[in-house]
């Protein structure tokens, strides 16, 4: 299976919608091609954020939704491709409905088959969508942000452990590169990083910790998509208060010393007594 034919399959794998072989060779595609599959992430967040997230209430859609989004997906298509757009005026719209009343949608909540079917609905709806070449740039930044949310935590609940340090680390000059860290007592780094350049070809970025006048000693390297988001925990080693952490980025993997550019830079602090 190549790249393209996965990414094409994208929406059905995420809602078990495909048959088994299909769904097998896109396991082995996900788990063996090196190139990003952001389109598999983002399509797969619906569904648990829709049933997770208590500030969203799921309501059946109407019986002409998905009409309307096929009419409104056939003219985008047709616009894009400057053929006549097919003649929706005959396509079945439904009288408008209006937003139901607070009696109207606690009766619904009583007669729901459950909040996974609703989302499931949803979920397919995003899909047809996604198939119709509609724009996903804003759940991709939804997406993005949950995701460093999550680091965040990660780093937060770290910083918590006795003998833990904290690390704010802000850009160098030209830089947009920031983020938080916590060292663990083993010297561990827990970091999470926003930013950041997307790294190409063998490029990486290197994490250091530079304790005094000593050389700095390379913990964990990682690369960055699109996004500019990465969430690392590196390789222990001795890091004392007032050990500098750094990242930068280099040319490939294996740096001994920095090499390229230091991009972000912070001092590990330990809580005051």
């Amino acid at each position: 299976m190549t790249h393209e034919q996965a990414i094409d399959l994208a929406p059905a794998f995420v809602l078990g919608a495909l048959e088994a072989a299909e769904m097998a060779a896109v396991r082995e595609h996900l788990a063996t091609c090196p190139e990003s599959h952001l389109e598999f992430e983002t399509l797969g967040s619906v569904v648990p954020y829709l049933v997770e997230s208590p500030d969203i209430e799921l309501v059946e859609p109407s019986a002409a939704l998905r009409d309307r989004i096929m009419a409104a997906a056939a003219a985008d298509l047709a616009g894009r491709s400057g053929e006549p757009a097919a003649d929706t005026e005959s396509a079945p719209t439904g009288p408008t409905i209006a937003f139901p009343s607070a009696t109207e949608r606690e009766a619904r909540a009583r007669t729901r088959t459950g909040r996974i079917g609703w989302a499931m609905r949803i979920a397919a709806v995003v899909a047809i969508v996604a198939l119709g070449g509609w724009n996903l740039v804003l759940q991709n930044d939804l997406t993005t942000a949950r995701r460093f949310d999550q680091a965040v935590s990660r780093v937060i609940t770290a910083a918590a452990e006795s003998g833990s340090q904290t690390v704010v680390l802000t850009p160098t000059e030209d830089n947009q590169a920031s983020g938080l860290a916590a060292i663990r007592p083993d010297g561990s780094v827990v970091l999470a990083m926003r930013n950041l350049p997307q790294t190409t070809g063998t490029e990486v970025y290197e994490t250091w910790v530079i304790v005094g006048d000593g050389a700095p000693v390379p913990v964990g390297d990682f690369m960055v998509d699109a996004n500019g988001f990465a969430a690392v925990t590196t390789r222990p080693t001795t890091a004392p208060p007032g050990a500098i952490i750094a990242v930068s980025r280099e040319p490939k993997p294996g740096s001994s010393a920095p090499i390229g550019p230091i991009v972000s830079t912070g001092v590990g602090l330990a809580p005051s007594s």
